[in-house]
């Protein structure tokens, strides 16, 4: 009894060695990009400077004369540098991969930036100048564009006052119009199926947007900062949209961003900290401007160059009948609705899928 009880309390030590061996590395290691092998791949983690800030990108592709495609990520403040490297493995054989920490996000919000500046234009703004930065450094007239969630809502609108500097647009999770108004009464809709009756309750007592009677949120990654109250009506609606499965149908999303955030090479462990902080202040400051009073009609409905959105058929957070309303409205080259079997999160629900679509329609262009 005794050795075994000795064994115990060795294995015991061991684990937390390793444990703490593990923290002490991630904390002090320095951000990196893994190397991609061959002669003319690229794989690098840099700063530009982009309208008065440094702004971080990750560049990754086995090719360097592929096809840049540049990924914008949602939010405001859902950064994906350190969280999707693992998901887009096969888009870097066929494209130079970018992703771009937008301001106030990932590793950028650890940049100084004033308040002000969060800002549907000064995202646009931004995003001209990272595209500006790709072209050149390239050498490409034009490159490939995709957005999730608000990136959706960006890279429209850049798709669509600049034809000139893309070849494509893409929307994943596409946004539209009425929004959060869509993904309040779809959420409420998805309780009383589920007769989950405390979803009904919460629901019911918020009320439908624009959000006046919001109550006081618990378990929540965000707090809501004074004088943006209607984030927290967005919050009490997001809640029940993910327990019913509307952002990720089949995976637990917080748990696999969670993941990546620990074992990311790219961000430390202080930039996960951050990561996490850097979004809920970005979101808090941009909500009412960049989801819930978002309308892509009035950008227009004129594309110069291919359209195609990519829908979850669960999605309870960009509901795809507005998507879908929307592409029906729009005119282009070519446009094509593509309908994948997952909520919001279709590059990490469904990522060889997701993948596959596009490198099959990017590479007819």
């Amino acid at each position: 009894m005794n050795t075994f009880i000795t064994i115990l309390g060795l294995l015991f030590a061991v684990v937390i060695l390793a444990v703490l061996g593990f923290l002490a590395y991630r904390y002090f290691a320095p951000r990196r990009t893994p190397s991609i092998p061959g002669k003319n791949a690229i794989a690098e983690l840099i700063t530009i400077p982009v309208n008065g800030i440094k702004q971080w990108l990750l560049i990754r592709g086995v090719d360097r004369s592929k096809p840049v495609l540049l990924f914008l990520h949602g939010g405001p403040g859902s950064a994906h540098i350190g969280v999707l490297r693992n998901y887009q493995k096969e888009l870097e054989k066929h494209f130079v991969v970018v992703q771009w920490d937008q301001r106030g996000a990932g590793l950028t919000g650890l940049e100084p930036a004033e308040d002000a500046t969060y800002n549907k234009e000064q995202f646009v703004a931004d995003g001209l100048e990272v595209t500006k930065y790709l072209r050149q450094r390239f050498q490409r007239d034009k490159i490939f564009l995709i957005g999730h969630s608000w990136g959706s809502a960006l890279g429209y609108i850049l798709a669509v006052r600049h034809p000139e500097y893309y070849k494509a647009f893409a929307g994943l999770g596409q946004m539209s119009r009425q929004g959060e108004s869509l993904a309040y009464a779809e959420t409420l809709k998805a309780a009383r199926a589920a007769n989950n009756t405390q979803a009904i309750q919460e629901l019911l007592e918020l009320g439908a947007p624009p959000y006046t009677k919001v109550p006081k949120v618990k378990g929540t990654l965000h707090t809501v900062e004074p004088g943006h109250e209607a984030f927290g009506g967005m919050l009490v609606r997001f809640k029940w949209s993910e327990v019913l499965g509307g952002d990720a149908k089949y995976i637990k999303i917080s748990n696999l961003v969670m993941r990546e955030l620990l074992l990311s090479s790219e961000y430390t462990f202080t930039d996960a900290f951050a990561w996490l902080k850097n979004k809920g202040h970005s979101i808090n400051l941009t909500y009412e401007e960049c989801n819930q009073n978002i309308d892509l009609y009035q950008e227009g409905t004129e594309f110069k160059i291919p359209v195609y959105f990519l829908l979850g058929r669960w999605d309870l957070l960009t509901v795809p009948s507005g998507a879908k309303a929307l592409l029906e409205t729009i005119q282009a080259p070519v446009k094509e609705l593509i309908w994948f079997d997952a909520g919001h999160e279709i590059h990490w629900e469904r990522p060889k899928e997701y993948q596959q679509a596009l490198i099959e329609r990017f590479s007819r262009i």
